[in-house]
């Protein structure tokens, strides 16, 4: 098996270096996860957090042309369907309850068993087993 590993460290995958993001580093991600605006549970906070007017400001028509065409070009899929539920959520308490959810994170529940007891804290023990085996069997009698 070291044979094998030995081997496989003597070839060099790709002798010349070509591609990867040293060939594209515009393609890097330095923070290791996706920008912001493209996160629905972003866009979700973003629009929980505001004023009632700020928020009014997205979905009204009686703004002037500039501010609604603003909108329109900046808002991406994950925005707009986030300013959905966050815009039900006032009235509908199963999708408030989704939302806070998905921004707040699930509350804890402890779980019930028996009559009256919770799981509080659980305890584990990894037990060797002792006894030897017989014969050729390695099974213990």
């Amino acid at each position: 098996m070291g044979e094998l590993a030995t081997e496989q460290v003597k070839k060099i995958p790709n002798p010349k270096g070509k591609g990867g993001f040293g060939d594209h580093p515009e393609l890097i991600n330095a923070g290791g996860r996706p920008k912001n605006q493209e996160s629905f549970s972003y866009w979700m906070n973003y629009f929980k957090n505001l004023t009632i007017d700020e928020f009014r400001d997205y979905q009204d028509p009686d703004h002037p042309r500039e501010l609604r065409e603003k909108y329109k070009k900046t808002m991406t899929m994950a925005a707009l369907g986030a300013f959905s539920r966050v815009a039900k959520m006032v009235n509908d308490l199963a999708e408030f309850y989704a939302v806070a959810n998905r921004t707040e994170g699930m509350p804890k529940q402890s779980i019930q068993y028996g009559l009256d007891e919770t799981i509080s804290e659980i305890e584990v023990k990894i037990v060797k087993n002792e006894t030897k085996p017989i014969g050729d069997n390695s099974i213990p009698k």
